[in-house]
């Protein structure tokens, strides 16, 4: 096993690694491109941490989509070796600030011998508004589901601990609000980017939480300024849900709201905001008759949702 060389220091020696595997690799002219993701490209490195590679390859109908880790001066380098086909598909594809998304837009694309990758690369910083509407949806959804149990802990239970934990999880939801709203690409961490647009907020329902004793009045403080917040951008967050029960006219059923947001947005738990929704009084909560099976002859009332319009 090499030493490490002392005269570097780590990140001159993964940028050092870096750029002899990059040197090597651009002399094969399979391979089209280079992207640099993860802690190298957009943050900081430790002595423990790796590498992440993409290697942009020619199509070739034999050879698939395909890992593999290589090593330079001792430092791993995590390598996907992707077919430009498929990697243009998954950069298309994705959904702005979906996972996906944002490791590539905090990537670097270190080379390139193929002019529509560049231009892949100068389109994926763009942020269109039906994307942040979906993405504060589903962060919407998070936080209400979170808050939900914060609340069940505290009051149910009096379990300060419990109550603090799902807090926790709230406040990465609420974390991923406020950088949709401020127009950011959402990151893998972050809360750091919550403390930043919202100082304010983030000492009450985080910092507080993790680095001062856990009374109820404190706990109980978090909970109630969480739920204010959500309370106050529930319209906003949630339009996209206001407007598919309005064109549905009647109410409609829990499986329709589902599947709906489900199957065309990639949305889970619709329904969860449906509910928070009602329970705000801003939509109404019905029912509608339903058959358990195909051969049922019986009706029995299934949980739907209905809102006209109103302010």
């Amino acid at each position: 096993m090499p030493t490490p060389n002392p005269r570097f220091s780590t990140r001159e020696r993964f940028q050092a690694a870096l750029d002899q595997l990059v040197e090597q690799v651009q002399a094969d002219r399979h391979i089209l491109a280079g992207v640099l993701c993860g802690s190298l490209s957009h943050d900081d490195v430790y002595d423990k941490s790796d590498i992440d590679l993409v290697l942009i390859c020619a199509d070739d109908k034999k050879m698939k989509g395909h890992g593999v880790s290589l090593v330079v001066d001792d430092i791993n380098i995590h390598t996907s070796i992707t077919p430009r086909s498929d990697f243009k598909k998954s950069i298309e594809g994705a959904e702005r600030n979906s996972f996906q998304h944002t490791v590539y837009a905090k990537s670097t694309l270190l080379f390139t011998k193929d002019p529509t990758i560049q231009t892949l690369f100068e389109q994926i910083h763009h942020i269109g508004a039906r994307d942040t509407q979906m993405q504060l949806l589903k962060s919407g959804c998070g936080a209400a589901y979170s808050l939900y149990k914060a609340r069940k802990w505290f009051e149910l239970r009096g379990d300060l601990e419990l109550t603090s934990l799902w807090m926790l999880y709230a406040a990465t939801s609420l974390a991923q609000i406020e950088a949709g709203l401020a127009g950011e690409i959402i990151g893998r961490e972050v809360i750091p980017q919550g403390q930043r647009l919202n100082p304010e907020l983030f000492s009450v329902i985080y910092e507080d939480l993790l680095n001062k004793k856990k009374t109820k009045k404190a706990v109980g403080l978090a909970l109630e300024t969480a739920e204010s917040y959500l309370q106050k951008k529930a319209r906003h967050l949630f339009q996209p849900v206001l407007d598919f029960l309005r064109s549905q006219g009647d109410g409609c059923s829990a499986t329709v709201i589902d599947h709906h947001f489900e199957r065309n947005h990639g949305v889970g738990n619709a329904v969860g905001a449906c509910e928070y929704l009602s329970d705000l009084g801003i939509i109404e909560k019905v029912s509608t008759p339903v058959r358990l099976t195909t051969r049922s002859q019986l009706e029995v009332d299934e949980l739907a949702f209905f809102y006209d319009g109103d302010e």
